[in-house]
């Protein structure tokens, strides 16, 4: 089996909120729609400034200006347990129709290491997939790494010399794939988001991170990272100049898609109202240009039944493969 798996990103349950204050025009619903009564709460099971935070705040940024509902949406971060917390919170919402939180492969690996107690993805009601993401190492602008091949070569100099960092289980998993297709050891500094991550790495703490687009494309920009490696089939256009681990001999790949899940229990009006309320908002000008475009994702709409299966299937994929990383029985 390739080394590929589907993947990102509450300890302390502080609960970080933002509402957008904006006048909606209200749409009456016709007899057996739902319509919502009260604001809808986005939950985003990371810390502020990571990838999946980032996505919950463009989601209800663009719904409230593109007067895509009749309520508003309230982002609420509930980080820690590498999302396992703010999921399996959401999980035992059942039958909540005004909740919502942002999803990823991640969130699916921190489920399976968090194990007994925690929730599974039969708990959730998956509503779509908005977009595709890439998994990338980032090291500074001024980083003594230039290439995978230099980090690979330092690193069969002495077993955890080196650090990397990431924000969950995911990046967990993808350091655990390039350390078997390389014969190397590192450490692996867990932090609550992409945005703490980094923050590491601009400081000189960590040597390097996995990170998405979203999580440091702004920091690329002002040419204080540049990504070396990205963990994909194929270069990306968008860093069509970034080499993929197999062009240099290594075998890991990692799927990473990013949706939107509902708590268990709901009606089926209530799943397609939220359903189609996300597919207006991906067919917005503003979805492209203000997340698609803006932090280098790719589209990639799914409807609720499509993106069960897609979520089924990456944990059967990220089961295998955690299981044969050691990380669970």
């Amino acid at each position: 089996m390739r080394n590929a798996a589907f993947g990102r990103k509450v300890g302390d349950l502080t609960v970080l909120a933002l509402a957008t204050a904006v006048c909606f025009l209200g749409v009456p619903a016709q007899a057996g729609e739902f319509a919502p009564t009260k604001p809808i709460q986005m939950i985003a099971a990371a810390a502020p400034g990571g990838g999946s935070d980032i996505m919950a705040r463009t989601i209800a940024q663009i719904v409230a200006s593109e007067k895509l509902s009749s309520q508003p949406m309230v982002v609420q971060n509930i980080p820690g347990g590498g999302s396992a917390i703010g999921t399996t919170q959401v999980s035992q919402m059942k039958g909540d129709t005004h909740t919502l939180l942002v999803f990823n492969p991640a969130s699916v690996a921190g489920l399976l290491v968090a194990g007994k107690g925690a929730a599974t993805i039969r708990d959730l009601t998956m509503i779509a997939q908005l977009a595709l993401d890439e998994q990338m190492i980032v090291v500074k602008s001024d980083s003594r790494f230039k290439s995978i091949k230099d980090i690979v070569a330092e690193a069969k100099k002495k077993e955890n010399a080196l650090s990397i960092a990431g924000a969950d289980q995911a990046d967990r998993v993808c350091s655990r794939l390039f350390e078997k297709a390389a014969g190397v050891k590192m450490r692996f500094v867990q932090f609550n988001s992409g945005g703490e991550a980094i923050t590491a790495l601009l400081g000189g703490h960590v040597d390097m991170i996995w990170a998405n687009p979203p999580e440091f494309v702004a920091q690329q920009e002002a040419k204080m990272v540049i990504p070396l490696v990205v963990a994909q089939e194929n270069r990306v256009q968008q860093f069509k100049d970034i080499p993929t681990f197999r062009e240099n001999g290594l075998d890991v790949v990692f799927k990473f898609y990013r949706g939107v899940v509902a708590p268990p229990g709901l009606p089926a009006e209530v799943i397609a109202h939220h359903e189609n309320l996300l597919k207006k908002l991906n067919d917005t000008k503003a979805w492209k240009d203000l997340y698609l475009s803006k932090y280098i994702l790719s589209p990639g709409w799914q409807g609720s039944k499509d993106f069960t299966k897609t979520v089924a299937d990456s944990e059967v994929i990220f089961e295998e493969t955690l299981k044969s990383l050691g990380l669970i029985k």
